[in-house]
């Protein structure tokens, strides 16, 4: 099957009710990420078992334009228990989709796939579940995140929950047994009769253009970009500009209607690890902002990809309600309302990339009360047990290996190696956030403050999160 043949395919059974257009995007999508052929002359290349399955995954993201990102992220989703547990024994994601394509015969035993992509504030997270019949027995495996260690590892499927959902909120999309032995059905046929390509190469026509354009911005054969959004006031270039700073070329990508600002880097070809790239462009933007005395923050991204690409927007998290109501009052307490200034700073903080201001403004809610060390030590050492229960196990794992790399306590690593590390310079705890594994741990440890944080104000003060009463939280009613 030719990627024209299964384009027009799947947009017929997953996207009937959008224009071709945003299929054609998302395939377009797809390529900039390598996961189907790319060129002219490879449009004529059969699609293998993987490619097609990238296809297909392709479609649970409901923005065309995050197709490919989103197919890359969940074929490498890991299975939950490891690889025994998963179907057919296969390792990942790509590797089941695949094994559905080639062998989605009547008699398949899929009962249903299901994917995730999660909301959870301005952030996504991918997930997948399958259920299957193996030895006359209903089976259910959880596909999640590589860097998940404590889930991938065996018997971690036996307390894990797979209809739980860890996220505010998640589209998903479910797929049957009769779709991928339907599929399964046009492959065979398709590779049993070979027939050749038959395409008016009106797809392809800019093409060369394109391969023309990659090259100027130092795209090679053996290239792998990391990609990455960027916030900022300071100038940035009017076009994708290749620029060399620290004795390594990047790419920056100018903020579109569809994108943000953003900046790429060959891994291979300039030689650099994640690490160092995030940390060098980190000090690339530090320097821009002292030269201009305006803000810039790096954020997230990807890499992989055989040419450098622009970063989707982030669109900023929001509820709208047909009927609005605020009845809330301005709570008679000031301390409160300090308390709720700094909360809202630290979200702030949190929300443009700040994560040494997070943890310092998180931090300050329950330091209005806690205000020695001593106090803020037992404190958190005695509420820590309750906050855990709250804490994302990925986060939670994060957090837990930071602190026991140290050797101290929940108290300790938070006040003194995490609020005095970033409030103050000092010698003994130094805290450079341009480094990137600087800047992920205090990212981490400000989730972290902030659930403190928000446990602080509602047993101390009670206060409702509703916006229709300034009633108590229902827990303490009951």
């Amino acid at each position: 099957m030719y990627a024209r043949d299964l384009m027009f395919w799947l947009h017929e059974r997953l996207s009937w009710n959008e224009k071709l257009d945003q299929t054609q995007t998302r395939f377009e999508s797809l390529r900039g990420y390598a996961l189907l052929p790319r060129g002219r002359e490879n449009s004529g290349i059969r699609l293998s078992d993987e490619q097609i399955a990238n296809a297909v995954l392709s479609f649970a993201h409901p923005l065309p334009g995050s197709a490919g990102l989103a197919s890359l992220i969940l074929g490498d989703l890991r299975p939950v228990g490891g690889a025994e547990m998963s179907y057919k024994g296969e390792e990942n994601l790509r590797r089941v989709v695949a094994n559905l394509v080639g062998f989605g015969d009547p008699g398949s035993n899929l009962l249903r796939l299901t994917l995730s992509v999660g909301y959870n504030r301005q952030d996504e997270e991918y997930s997948a579940t399958i259920s299957f019949r193996e030895n006359d027995r209903d089976k259910t495996a959880s596909f999640v995140s590589k860097y998940n260690f404590s889930l991938l590892s065996s018997g971690a499927e036996k307390n894990y929950k797979h209809e739980r959902l860890q996220n505010l909120t998640a589209v998903q999309r479910s797929f049957g047994s009769t779709f991928f032995r339907d599929l399964s059905s046009g492959l065979s046929i398709s590779r049993k009769l070979d027939r050749p390509l038959k395409t008016d190469w009106r797809e392809y026509e800019t093409e060369q253009e394109k391969e023309n354009f990659y090259q100027r911005l130092g795209a090679r054969s053996s290239s792998r970009f990391l990609n990455l959004r960027v916030d900022a006031e300071v100038a940035w270039p009017k076009e994708p500009t290749r620029t060399k700073f620290g004795g390594h070329h990047f790419v920056l990508f100018p903020k579109t209607k569809d994108y943000s600002n953003s900046i790429s880097i060959d891994l291979v070809n300039e030689r650099i690890s994640v690490t160092d790239a995030r940390s060098l462009i980190n000090r690339m933007l530090s320097v821009m902002s002292w030269c201009e005395d305006r803000p810039a923050s790096l954020h997230e991204g990807w890499s992989g990809n055989p040419i450098p690409v622009q970063v989707p927007r982030k669109n900023l998290a929001f509820m709208t309600m047909p009927d609005w109501y605020f009845c809330r009052t301005v709570p008679d307490d000031d301390n409160l309302k300090r308390c709720l200034a700094y909360y809202r700073d630290g979200l702030n903080a949190s929300s443009v990339g700040l994560a040494s201001h997070a943890v310092v403004s998180f931090f300050r809610v329950f330091e209005t009360t806690y205000d020695t060390r001593e106090k803020i030590l037992s404190w958190v050492n005695d509420v820590f047990p309750e906050i855990r229960k709250s804490i994302p196990e990925y986060m939670l794992n994060i957090f837990e290996e930071n602190r026991e790399k140290i050797g101290v306590d929940y108290g300790n690593y938070i006040y003194k190696y995490c609020r005095v590390a970033t409030a103050h310079a000092a010698r003994d705890v130094p805290s450079d956030p341009d480094i990137a594994n600087e800047s992920r741990r205090l990212f981490n440890a400000a989730e972290v403050i902030r659930m403190l944080a928000r446990y602080f104000i509602k047993e101390k003060y009670n206060f409702s999160d509703s916006y229709l009463t300034d009633d108590v939280y229902k827990e303490k009613l009951t």
